[in-house]
């Protein structure tokens, strides 16, 4: 399930273009029927009569089509608005939207996500106010916090969602690795050893190129793990503490060095790195349950699960809901009713949830879901969660913007370029540009 992200990008580019000069395009063979027909018939058709067009642009490549097909669903249902997604843009979609509400905000997709944090506040200017939607009055309590603003609600969490290590329980147990014993980065170069003695494993971990997978999420560990995450970014943006010379910093880069001969050095893209999985190439993959689509297409056969990375004694993975759909507020009324139409129907009506839990594969932040049917990495996420061993996204307070600068300073790790001393001191230089 190959993902051609450059060309993708250029589709998402072309079609907003087009989906907003030709805004009032008609569906005139559609009929209202079922609950989306409820939904949106309140507001949404268009002063001159002519459908809403809804637009929406989001980040995940691994539920994109699935995405199409709900969409599909719900202009079925009624015939007065019509949603249109747009090619994904994955980590280039800050860029992307970026370019467009620099240019004509008016023009921008209607839908579109964006994490928290500093993302959230770059975007806010764009966002419109979503605290009346049919969706808002079932998140979980305090799964909204991140996406509130003087008391207002700017956004509607998409997933909980969980990354750690995917590991291959059968290639453990065949290696005699018992996963409960790996306490320490120590005690996972062990387990690598033994494992790339295994027939067929070409490295015992592996990451992905892409530079969310690459930096943002690896490096949540660090700053996560630490005693004072906010007060610890807070003095590397005002320029009072050096990334390179903090201790957790320095610690995490000298394990990273035992690490690195038993990883695949990041060469693969997200799609290789996961089919390498499934088919026994890598023991581990450092992934989040978003995986799992691309897992189930593989149809692995072997049992796998979520280990925690071992940094410092770790016992739990990283669960958030850092990724938020917000609604364009400078496109027109039309647009933003019906807009928050299809998120409510998505969200709260049976047949959009049903695509949120068995078709996406996602983790409800809402109240009013059957998670009955959720898949092994999804519950494995809730079972950390429950037990209370989630560790906290911080990435969201990483400089915005910034991540594939970020990512290309890995690279020269990887690549022997510079040394962990050297990473640490690139990865500062890109930082200090960033919040300037």
């Amino acid at each position: 399930m190959k993902k051609k992200l450059s060309a993708i990008v250029l589709s998402a580019v072309l079609l907003s273009s087009l989906a907003a000069c030709g805004g009032g395009k008609t569906n005139e063979g559609a009929s209202p029927s079922g609950n989306a027909d409820t939904n949106a018939s309140n507001a949404n058709t268009s002063s001159n009569g002519k459908k809403a067009v809804i637009t929406i642009i989001q980040n995940k490549v691994e539920i994109q089509e699935q995405l199409e097909a709900a969409v599909k669903e719900f202009n079925g249902l009624q015939d007065q608005v019509e949603v249109q997604t747009l090619g994904i843009a994955g980590d280039n979609l800050t860029t992307v939207l970026q370019t467009q509400f620099g240019s004509a905000p008016e023009k921008a997709p209607t839908i579109f996500t964006t994490a928290s944090g500093s993302e959230f506040e770059k975007f806010l200017p764009y966002m419109a106010e979503l605290g009346d939607t049919k969706a808002a009055s079932r998140i979980l309590e305090g799964q909204d916090k991140s996406a509130i603003k003087d008391g207002k609600l700017y956004g509607l969490p998409v997933a909980l969602e969980g990354f750690g290590l995917i590991y291959n329980k059968d290639l453990f147990k065949q290696a005699g690795v018992d996963p409960a014993a790996i306490k320490s980065i120590d005690d996972l170069v062990e387990a690598s050893k033994k494992l790339e003695q295994q027939d067929g494993v070409k490295h015992a971990i592996a990451f992905a190129e892409e530079s969310y997978f690459r930096f943002m999420h690896f490096f949540n560990w660090p700053f996560a793990l630490m005693n004072n995450t906010s007060e610890t970014i807070g003095k590397i943006n005002a320029g009072e503490l050096k990334i390179q010379d903090i201790p957790e910093m320095k610690a995490f880069a000298a394990d990273l060095d035992k690490l690195k001969p038993y990883t695949n050095l990041s060469k693969n893209t997200y799609d290789e790195q996961v089919a390498g999985f499934a088919e026994g190439q890598f023991a581990m993959i450092h992934q989040g349950n978003w995986a799992q689509n691309l897992l189930n297409d593989y149809k692995v056969s072997f049992e796998y699960g979520f280990l925690p990375f071992p940094l410092n004694g770790n016992e739990g993975i990283s669960i958030g809901n850092s990724n938020f759909f917000r609604v364009n507020k400078h496109a027109s009324e039309e647009q933003q009713k019906g807009a928050k139409a299809f998120l409510d129907w998505l969200i709260t009506d049976p047949a959009g949830q049903r695509y949120v839990t068995e078709e996406f594969k996602l983790i409800p932040v809402y109240s009013g879901f059957d998670t009955s049917k959720m898949d092994p990495l999804s519950q494995e996420v809730n079972r950390y969660a429950s037990e209370d061993k989630a560790v906290p996204w911080v990435f969201d307070q990483f400089p915005a913007g910034a991540h594939q600068d970020f990512a290309n300073e890995m690279e020269k790790y990887y690549s022997g370029k510079v040394n962990s001393e050297g990473l640490l001191e690139g990865l500062e230089k890109v930082w200090m540009n960033a919040v300037k």
